[in-house]
């Protein structure tokens, strides 16, 4: 088992745009738990079912590689899919810094005013 793992480096199948997705990742995280915060509304069994959903993303993401293999894309299906998961997380940060309270009403007039109400009256 340990010969699968020993000098495998996960930029050699998705590229440097892994660091890409684990900076958004950790970015809605905190922005998450800030807002929260913010709300007084942190509560460890909803932010567990936020890390599962993370947890997801990873998973998503070596199927991502698996398919892309399967497929003999070029990593065409990877940039996709990593394409929407740094659109998806991107949304969630700018919800997240508007729950804040931070202004960001020029990225968020677009977004539904029930998820981001607090930062952008």
């Amino acid at each position: 088992m340990e010969n699968l793992t020993v000098g495998f480096d996960i930029t050699n199948v998705v590229g440097n745009i892994w660091y890409l997705v684990l900076i958004v990742i950790v970015l809605d995280i905190l922005t998450g738990l800030l807002a929260a915060a913010a709300e007084k509304k942190l509560n460890s069994s909803i932010n567990f079912i936020g890390l599962i959903r993370k947890v997801g993303l990873f998973v998503a993401l070596a199927f991502l590689v698996f398919a892309d293999a399967y497929f003999k894309a070029e990593g065409y299906v990877i940039q996709i899919g990593v394409g929407a998961i740094v659109i998806y997380e991107g949304l969630s940060i700018i919800e997240n810094l508007s729950r804040i309270g931070i202004n960001v009403k020029f990225l968020t007039k677009y977004f539904d005013p029930n998820n981001i109400s607090k930062g952008d009256k």
